[in-house]
């Protein structure tokens, strides 16, 4: 199950790959980064489901997003097994053809 916490993210389309940190709020929110964009939304736990939405909005020069844009406005859900990894799929509103893949790791203690 997605618990609050800080959690480190890797993810990609087929235009490129990233990584970052991403932090569930006890209260729904979610905010996080890479060294060039910003992530702020929210989330939601369904059992072992989770969703979330969240706009990721560059924030420092560098290479193309993962959806090609300085700003995409992402849908993402997945599914905890009990492995220390969660992994899910999603897509940003402004490319909804352009799939996201992208595993998430526990980075604090519980």
């Amino acid at each position: 199950m997605l618990d609050e916490g800080r959690y480190f993210v890797w993810f990609n389309t087929p235009l490129g790959q990233g990584a970052g940190e991403v932090q569930f709020l006890p209260d729904g929110s979610l905010i996080g980064g890479d060294t060039n964009f910003a992530y702020s939304g929210c989330w939601r736990r369904i059992g072992p489901r989770f969703k979330a939405e969240f706009c990721a909005q560059r924030i420092a020069p560098g290479p193309p997003g993962v959806f090609g844009l300085d700003k995409a406005d992402v849908v993402v859900s997945g599914i905890a097994t009990g492995d220390p990894t969660i992994s899910g799929t999603g897509f940003a509103k402004q490319a909804p053809g352009l799939q996201l893949n992208f595993m998430l790791n526990r980075m604090d203690e519980r």
